[in-house]
């Protein structure tokens, strides 16, 4: 059978990865950002044994490499393997570490701490001890950023994997998220009463969120934002102080309903938030 024909299990698949030519590759072909003759491909790894880099680059071929009239190059698999290795997130471990962030608390002014710990970053109040958010994060992000980009950047990371796990998307296996509105959560101790929990149906991976991150993305709401001057994509969710003080409330039991009001210059937006994370605005 074809190799670009089998099904490989795990173990079969990662085992094609334990090795220096293999990953030698892949690197080649990625770096190389164009397809590559054999020729060239064996010339850029530098193997001098063809029969070695043959038996090499056959056995990566229909998955992790595409042969393609007379050429290689790098399917969608290929791409996954080199992110991992940029990410770091299985081949480094970063050192502990604690930063401040140009961002201040909207309880006492104090600036917020982000704390970095086993591929962990926990954003808190070093003051009041209250914390906002928790979070994996890739230890190869920190590469080619400054202190200053951090801030906004863990931000960002939170926001798109929390936004990915609303639209039914697994960002860990690509698997199909399912959301519900928790008084409880089996995988989160919560301060806020009521949240958002998404659940992948494939990998148990889980995010929850309070009610305030799961409508800041809704149209009426970067709207209404925007109408008062600011611009959701700009802004920082750490300052927006309805978004922190999270004062959603349960207004009905059975099922369960909640309602938010956001509050910007003396205006305000009600949301309600109903057990099938259906929205309406007044």
């Amino acid at each position: 059978m074809d190799a670009d024909e089998r099904e490989l299990s795990p173990d079969e698949a990662f085992s094609l990865l334990g090795n220096d030519t293999r990953i030698g590759i892949i690197q080649t072909l990625w770096e190389a950002d164009e397809p590559l003759s054999f020729s060239e491909l064996h010339d850029r790894v530098g193997i001098s044994d063809s029969g070695q880099f043959n038996y090499h680059l056959n056995k990566l071929v229909g998955l992790f490499v595409r042969q393609k009239n007379g050429k290689y190059e790098l399917p969608f698999a290929g791409f996954r393997v080199i992110g991992a290795i940029l990410s770091g997130t299985y081949t480094q471990r970063a050192e502990s570490t604690t930063y401040e962030l140009d961002l201040p608390c909207i309880g006492c002014e104090t600036r917020l701490e982000a704390e970095y710990d086993e591929e962990m970053v926990t954003v808190r109040c070093p003051s009041c001890d209250v914390e906002r958010s928790t979070f994996g994060f890739p230890p190869g992000a920190f590469e080619e950023r400054d202190v200053d980009e951090l801030p906004r950047t863990f931000e960002r990371w939170l926001r798109n994997i929390f936004s990915m796990m609303t639209d039914g998307i697994c960002l860990n296996c690509s698997g199909r998220t399912v959301g519900s509105l928790v008084t409880e959560s089996e995988y989160f101790e919560q301060e806020a009463e009521i949240g958002v929990e998404f659940v992948c149906d494939r990998c148990n991976d889980h995010a929850f969120g309070s009610i305030g991150s799961y409508i800041l993305q809704h149209p009426a709401i970067v709207a209404f934002h925007y109408e008062h001057g600011i611009d959701l994509g700009e802004e920082s969710a750490w300052e927006l102080e309805w978004l922190i003080e999270n004062e959603a409330e349960i207004i009905a039991e059975k099922p369960l309903l909640v309602e938010l009001t956001v509050e910007l210059a003396g205006d305000e937006l009600t949301v309600r938030v109903d057990d099938g994370l259906s929205i309406e605005v007044e």
